[in-house]
């Protein structure tokens, strides 16, 4: 009997188990429970277009600033086509970038499809997308290439970055004494645009004679790290596409010289251009004094103003032939820093004597 009814109960449960595994069709959904407890606060986001009115609104002023860079000579003449690696450090904006960032002297490969200086060489355009992005690329002192000064300018840091002299191979000799100087390339000197050692009166060859080397009050007023040197006198009030603000001209393609830049010391316009032509013309007449003194001497061409290479260069006429082109090159003919201009051209033609 007992066995009956265990035989009974083991049935009835394989059963019972045989039709729990049998599923029927899902029923309907049950109703949406009630909703839960709101979450805690995000932080607040930002509109992205409210960044970009910080800058792009309806003032234009991005777009005449970029209408006078259009017409400056970093846009039109700077040769960014210049894309080997010692050269696209300052000819191209990609590659000056490149050096600010490594500090090395020259790009680790050409650059390619190279452009002129622009917006993002000079500021970090869309870096943070508000007011910051008019920040300098390069605000810090910079070390001179040629003598190894450590300058600073201010805002001007950025430019005397490439506005310096390069370093001349062979060096030069000890303006002491002299030397003998074999130039192999016919464009020895500091190469062009060497106006960031003008201003402070750096890097000529300060051989001895008649003149005293001291500079002018530019170099006072100027060349130091709260007046922004190169940038208070080239980016004046901007006369329209012609000179000031982002053509970085002083003196227009007609010759006029852009006074609101310089009204704050010369406030006569008449006397001002009075002085800018007497100071360029005492300056003019002494290089063409030192360039005769070099043709002579079979040293420089008189047609294209070239070094006759290779040659020996003897005494001080390597340093000569180095001050001509720093004055030449500086292009302000003696405006920058006239006292130190007219000092290395005086002594120059003296050692030449």
């Amino acid at each position: 009997m007992k066995l009956q009814t265990s035989f009974l109960g083991i049935l009835c449960l394989a059963l019972f188990m045989s039709l729990l595994s049998c599923k029927g069709d899902e029923g309907l959904a049950g109703p949406i429970g009630p909703a839960g407890p709101i979450g805690p606060q995000g932080e607040t986001g930002v509109n992205p277009a409210e960044n970009c009115l910080q800058c792009h609104s309806n003032s234009q002023l991005i777009t005449a600033k970029m209408f006078q860079w259009e017409h400056s000579g970093h846009a039109t003449g700077g040769h960014y086509d210049r894309n080997a690696t010692s050269c696209a450090i300052c000819h191209t904006s990609q590659g000056f970038l490149e050096r600010i960032a490594t500090g090395a002297a020259t790009t680790a490969e050409a650059i390619k499809d190279p452009l002129p200086q622009n917006c993002y060489t000079c500021h970090k355009i869309h870096q943070q997308y508000s007011q910051e992005d008019w920040a300098l690329t390069q605000s810090e002192p910079v070390t001179l290439w040629e003598g190894g000064q450590t300058v600073d300018l201010g805002k001007a840091n950025l430019c005397i970055s490439c506005h310096q002299s390069r370093v001349v191979s062979p060096a030069l000799p000890d303006p002491a004494t002299g030397g003998t100087v074999n130039i192999t390339s016919s464009r020895y000197g500091p190469h062009h645009g060497p106006q960031g050692v003008m201003l402070p009166g750096l890097n000529g060859y300060e051989v001895a004679g008649p003149e005293p080397y001291v500079n002018s009050a530019h170099t006072a007023l100027l060349a130091n790290n709260t007046k922004n040197a190169c940038i208070v006198c080239h980016m004046g009030t901007a006369q329209a596409t012609s000179s000031g603000g982002h053509t970085f001209r002083v003196i227009s393609e007609e010759g006029n010289i852009n006074t609101a830049a310089c009204v704050e010391c010369h406030p006569v316009a008449a006397d001002l251009n009075t002085l800018v032509d007497a100071k360029q013309a005492e300056i003019e007449a002494l290089l063409a004094q030192l360039k005769t003194k070099l043709v002579d001497r079979g040293l420089l061409n008189a047609t294209s103003d070239l070094a006759i290479v290779p040659q020996d260069f003897e005494g001080h006429e390597a340093g000569a032939l180095y001050n001509y082109k720093f004055i030449q090159e500086d292009n302000s003919r003696g405006v920058h820093n006239f006292k130190y201009a007219k000092a290395l051209l005086l002594n120059s033609i003296a050692a030449l004597q």
